[in-house]
């Protein structure tokens, strides 16, 4: 991120970077009612079409919640739901559990380009990396005994 405003700067371009989370997460979730509340769409001329990709849990939800009170069908209507492999998993097997399209998805290139992508996927999810472990395993230890249990 420092060197993308570095780079801007040189150039007398705008700050590409959101000043802090909450205004990413507010522009990210902005983007995602755009998409879902595109007239074609609302109108049934039009299926929506995106990748909802998020760790975060709240924007999830409300990309959810639009879908529920647009009539979205989770199967139907195109709209998809992803995370990065090995981060948020208890999100993206909920979202499978439920009937939403879920998907992982696993950067791919060289070492020297995909390597700077994964740091700062991990820089911006930090919070969720180190806030989130304990809850991480409860998860995990739930759903091993249920899978061991044998329960629905």
């Amino acid at each position: 991120m420092h060197l993308e405003r570095e780079r801007a700067r040189a150039r007398g371009l705008a700050d590409p970077i959101h000043d802090d989370v909450e205004a990413t997460h507010a522009c990210f979730d902005a983007a995602v009612t755009t998409v879902l509340t595109r007239r074609d769409v609302a109108s049934g001329r039009s299926l929506a079409n995106v990748l909802v990709a998020s760790h975060n849990e709240a924007s999830i939800a409300k990309a959810i919640a639009q879908m529920g009170a647009l009539g979205l069908d989770p199967q139907s209507s195109k709209v998809y739901f992803g995370q990065l492999l090995g981060m948020a998993d208890h999100l993206t097997f909920t979202l499978g559990a439920r009937g939403y399209r879920a998907y992982k998805y696993v950067p791919y290139g060289p070492v020297y380009e995909v390597l700077p992508y994964l740091l700062r996927r991990a820089h911006e999810n930090s919070d969720l990396l180190s806030g989130n472990v304990a809850a991480e395993r409860t998860l995990l230890l739930g759903e091993l005994k249920r899978r061991l249990l044998g329960r629905p």
